[in-house]
């Protein structure tokens, strides 16, 4: 009597059947993180980790076991590729997209008028600088961009000429001192928020004495 036996399946099906499988759990993983996750930012970056840090050392121990076992890897080898491309690959690409809509660290530059940098300004007494604000990492289809300034003291003063910009769009702040703010150095922050995203920047604004040499 003859007994039929299954034949060995190739290792390349095996290995693209456990590619698919990583690509199914991929896609598994990231329908669950968008449903659940509130918002454009909050735990993004853990959603683009989670994947491959799951694949990857879930794909070596499957092949692990199956070499011990006496089988092909082919199983956890697929499994192991999938963590590398397309997991980690959409990944890096998401948390990299992060900073372009202001969830990775936006930022908020000053300058001059004429275009150039400010890292600190100085002012008179009584006097008003105009001084530029440029908020960076936001995208135009999530709105406009909300300025708004943080003040150490009631001797300084700020007005936005504009207090909505469309993103990364500069706004003239105009920064004034009140006449009888004393000689002293101070920081002003200020805000850039755009729906849930925010950045912020810090100007150092050294009051100095009418006379007083530069």
């Amino acid at each position: 009597m003859t007994t039929l036996r299954s034949l060995p399946r190739p290792g390349w099906l095996l290995a693209l059947g456990g590619f698919l499988l990583g690509c199914a759990a991929l896609l598994l993983i990231r329908a669950i993180g968008i449903a659940l996750l509130p918002g454009a930012c909050q735990g993004r970056t853990i959603l683009g980790l989670l994947p491959p840090l799951l694949l990857g050392p879930g794909g070596i121990a499957t092949a692990t076991t199956q070499i011990s076992r006496g089988r092909a890897p082919a199983l956890g080898i697929g499994l192991a590729i999938s963590s590398l491309f397309p997991a980690l690959a959409l990944g890096v690409r998401d948390i990299g997209e992060l900073r372009t809509i202001g969830c990775a660290g936006g930022y908020v530059v000053f300058g001059t008028p004429s275009g150039g940098r400010l890292p600190e300004v100085t002012i008179l007494p009584g006097q008003t600088v105009d001084v530029t604000v440029r908020p960076g990492g936001f995208q135009n289809k999530f709105g406009p961009v909300s300025l708004s300034a943080k003040l150490p003291t009631t001797l300084l003063s700020v007005a936005f000429a504009q207090e909505r910009v469309d993103a990364n769009q500069t706004a003239v702040m105009h920064l004034s001192a009140s006449g009888d703010a004393p000689a002293q150095q101070y920081t002003v922050a200020v805000i850039a928020r755009q729906q849930d995203r925010g950045a912020d920047g810090q100007l150092t604004v050294t009051v100095r004495p009418k006379g007083a040499r530069k």
